[in-house]
């Protein structure tokens, strides 16, 4: 035996064995050195199934949010309102947004009333982020004179809802409530413009298709004097042409031809008396605006 084996005592004597080397068993504690338990291997079948899951999850959320919505139509209204306002807010700042939202409400149910008051069916104002807004119509009404009515009462209430703010203004002297009505006067006359979809086309469309051609030409006017142009604007005159021409094609159809001589008449002086009062307010709330911004 070596004299250099650590077990054999220096001077003799008796052997002592070495310690038997230790085995690996289930019982090892973890802390132990002789311990290993290796990291579980990751697969790609966990993570398609982690990312499946996310998916079927977020599906169910925009299905059956989208069912509340449509089954109750408040909700519809107030999301996409939250959503304009949101949208509006990034650009132009909570205030702005806030009355813009405010007054097309107010116009558009101006719409909805009239619809309901006729006896038909139709949603609440569903908000569309730089569009405006939109209302559903289950029924349509049987004459011009009926749809000329519907599309009149949008601008009344906003005229109205705009002259509320001008006169909250004046009593506060709160730049909001000015905002709003300038907003709301803007909004409104723009409105009244006889072309295309615009609530001007159907009010004034049984009164004569030459109307058609008037809101061409201020639409003319405000590009080429005023340089007020936008790609929106661009685009609603191009379709108000194929409008103009679908009017004088159909002048003679009865749809038309029956509204009476009266109604026609009022319909055009309602019109007028909007535009006249809604340009006067217009420029009165813009120039007390660059008045207070000096």
């Amino acid at each position: 035996m070596s004299q250099n084996d650590p077990y054999m005592p220096p001077q003799g004597g008796q052997y002592i064995p070495p310690p038997p080397p230790y085995q690996a068993t289930s019982d090892i504690p973890p802390q132990s050195p002789y311990h290993y338990s290796p990291a579980p291997q990751g697969s790609n079948r966990s993570t398609l199934g982690w990312l499946g899951s996310a998916a079927l999850a977020v599906w169910a959320v925009v299905k059956y949010g989208l069912v509340f919505l449509v089954k109750i139509p408040a909700l519809a209204t107030l999301f996409s309102a939250l959503v304009s306002f949101g949208a509006y807010s990034l650009l132009y700042g909570g205030w702005f947004a806030v009355a813009l939202v405010v007054m097309i409400f107010v116009h558009e149910m101006g719409h909805v009333l009239e619809i309901r008051r006729q006896g038909m069916r139709a949603t609440a104002p569903i908000f569309i982020p730089f569009l405006g807004a939109a209302i559903f119509q289950r029924q349509h009404p049987t004459d011009a004179l009926k749809q000329a009515q519907i599309g009149i009462a949008g601008p009344i209430a906003g005229t109205i809802g705009a002259t509320a703010a001008w006169i909250l203004y004046g009593a506060t002297q709160n730049p909001v409530f000015l905002l709003a009505a300038s907003i709301g006067f803007f909004l409104n006359i723009f409105n009244l413009i006889p072309v295309w979809q615009l609530d001007g086309a159907w009010i004034l469309a049984p009164v004569s298709p030459w109307f058609q051609v008037v809101g061409l030409g201020m639409i003319a006017v405000s590009v080429l004097v005023f340089h007020f142009a936008s790609f929106f604007l661009i685009i609603i005159a191009l379709l108000g042409i194929q409008t103009m021409r679908a009017g004088f094609r159909n002048a003679k159809n009865p749809y038309y031809a029956s509204v009476p001589t009266q109604a026609r008449l009022a319909l055009g002086a309602a019109w007028l008396g909007l535009v006249l009062y809604l340009g006067v307010m217009t420029f009165q709330a813009e120039s007390l605006f660059v008045s207070l911004a000096r």
